[in-house]
């Protein structure tokens, strides 16, 4: 996606979107918190996305401009395939993989922190690798390293509430939040990935069914359907019937 720069834009673009997501979910949260500890991180937290989406948004526009100047820049170009916004269904986290703040009271602290810390590990993880595809972006890698740095205050935080919890003798639901947010961040990843290759999954399909299928049945079915219609007569064939009437 780095090497299109019409990618490139929407897919920064969608970044920025779904940083104010994970940001609003967050405020929402944290008007239900009751840790003080944890009351003060989410917020700074908070708006750490909130200002990550505004460094994604600041820098897609300039790449954005670069490319207009260009000509590069195609309004028509399908953003599905890097699109990382909330996806539509039953799925409960969005593309950054945070519940929606309106199950905070549902689930309660200890699980909205352990989703939190799972998926801030994926974020990471997620950072890192585009690094290693803009290094030849020297601003867009200068970007990814800042937001690297803060999601890695975010696992810190999030691991140390957790710690805290444990040591206070709730090992048994810290270790069971952690479980099941590994669990919906894997099954959503599953989903987001059937959706975007379903399409490409189908064609293929298709594909090898008209070559393997198709294709050989309709060559042997030509070969057999009888001939249909008025033929002409072979002139040197002698007659064996003559028509004297119509019936």
């Amino acid at each position: 996606m780095w090497s299109d720069p019409v990618r490139k834009v929407r897919t920064l673009e969608s970044f920025g979107s779904t940083e104010d997501d994970g940001g609003r979910d967050l405020l929402a949260a944290s008007r239900r918190v009751t840790d003080p500890e944890l009351l003060h991180h989410i917020l700074r937290h908070a708006k750490e996305e909130m200002e990550h989406g505004e460094l994604f948004r600041l820098r897609a526009a300039e790449l954005r401009a670069e490319s207009q100047a260009s000509g590069a820049i195609r309004e028509d170009f399908s953003d599905k395939g890097s699109s990382l916004l909330r996806a539509r269904g039953d799925v409960e986290v969005d593309g950054h993989g945070f519940y929606d703040g309106g199950l905070f009271d549902s689930l309660g602290e200890v699980a909205y922190v352990a989703m939190v810390h799972v998926v801030e590990q994926r974020a990471l993880d997620t950072f890192e690798l585009h690094e290693a595809c803009v290094q030849d972006d020297p601003k867009t890698l200068a970007l990814f390293k800042r937001l690297a740095s803060d999601e890695k205050y975010h696992i810190s935080y999030t691991g140390k509430i957790l710690d805290r919890w444990r040591a206070e003798g709730r090992e048994r639901e810290v270790n069971a939040a952690l479980k099941e947010a590994r669990r919906s961040t894997f099954l959503g990843a599953w989903k987001r990935l059937g959706v975007r290759s379903g399409a490409g999954f189908g064609k293929a399909l298709m594909w090898l069914f008209y070559w393997t299928l198709l294709l050989p049945m309709g060559l042997i079915a030509r070969k057999r359907k009888p001939v249909q219609g008025w033929q002409a007569t072979d002139p040197e064939r002698p007659a064996t019937q003559t028509i004297t009437s119509q019936y």
